[in-house]
């Protein structure tokens, strides 16, 4: 299958995730279309908005801009039919919302031929797309950023990041690597994942610590988080229960990679993880991806999670 300027991609799910890698694949020459609702309006005046901003010394709530542009999708609609199908697709929705998602896919994959590459968070996904789509490749794209969508069709990024690509049950590495050309030519910091169970572990050594604290702490940033040697030392607690998972999984995860999670997140400043952006604004929480699916495969290893089982049910009796 050719690549960039010779194959057709899209994306279902225009968040800050998606928005943001669709504007840096489509700046690179990538012919992409987007499947767009509530930004559809916005999206078709002005393109995507991407801005990219920095803290300032060593104020963590004082942004400055630094750069940013605009582009134009191949193609705006709120109806995949008149896309028709495509070589690639971007899902970047929440997965709370997998299964509304099909009647737009539908459209847009040629059996056996449709790449689907899920940037999603949690477990499950890529499972559900390929029970779903079973003769089509599934690749999973675990995304290391620091993205906020601000308004319709803009996005806001403070800090570059990294992402990683991997298939699923890492059946068509082949076809992994080659989306993960396409992202590194894009200037998208980009790397195969050569076993995408043990990245989606080590995504999740953040994401449940600080995608669920920030909410049941009474919705505080990441900062507050780290500067509280309480928190701090919960989060670490959480961290450990998700190692303790992987390692019984078979995927190791090293102190160094752990310490790296807090040293990272240092950096962020006053950052507000998507999972707080969402609760804050009334929208559904993946709260079964994120917490919910890593608690009952570890419990179901006889591992011992107290952490994450009380702030899984925390975060039910929340929102």
């Amino acid at each position: 299958m050719a690549l960039a300027s010779q194959s057709k991609w899209a994306l279902v799910g225009p968040g800050a995730i998606g928005l943001y890698y669709s504007a840096l694949l489509i700046k690179s020459g990538v012919p992409l279309s987007i499947i767009a609702r509530s930004d559809l309006v916005a999206m078709r005046e002005n393109g995507i908005l991407l801005r990219f901003l920095q803290y300032s010394g060593d104020d963590a709530e004082k942004l400055y801009l630094n750069s940013e542009f605009n582009v134009t999708p191949k193609q705006i609609s709120a109806d995949s039919n008149k896309v028709g199908f495509v070589d690639y697709i971007l899902i970047a929705a929440k997965s709370t919302v997998n299964q509304n998602l099909l009647s737009s896919l539908d459209p847009l994959i040629k059996e056996g031929h449709t790449v689907l590459i899920t940037l999603q968070n949690g477990l499950g996904n890529a499972e559900f797309f390929a029970q779903h789509f079973p003769r089509n490749p599934v690749l999973s794209g675990l995304c290391f950023v620091c993205v906020n969508r601000t308004a319709p069709a803009v996005v806001e990024n403070y800090l570059l990041g990294r992402v990683e690509i991997g298939s699923f049950q890492d059946r068509w590495s082949e076809c992994a690597s080659s989306v993960v050309d396409v992202f590194n030519s894009a200037g998208i910091k980009t790397q195969l994942a050569r076993s995408i169970s043990a990245a989606l572990w080590r995504k999740l050594c953040w994401n449940i610590p600080f995608n669920g604290l920030s909410i049941v702490c009474g919705g505080i940033t990441t900062d507050r988080i780290l500067n509280n040697p309480s928190r701090r030392a919960r989060a670490a607690r959480l961290m450990q229960e998700v190692r303790s998972v992987s390692t019984k999984a078979g995927y190791f995860i090293s102190d160094d990679f752990i310490q790296s999670q807090f040293d990272v997140t240092e950096s962020m400043g006053a950052y507000k993880p998507s999972s707080l952006i969402d609760f804050v604004s009334g929208r559904s929480v993946e709260v079964e991806a994120i917490w919910g699916e890593p608690l009952r495969r570890g419990m179901a290893m006889g591992i011992d999670m107290f952490e994450l089982q009380d702030l899984y049910e925390s975060l039910k009796k929340i929102v």
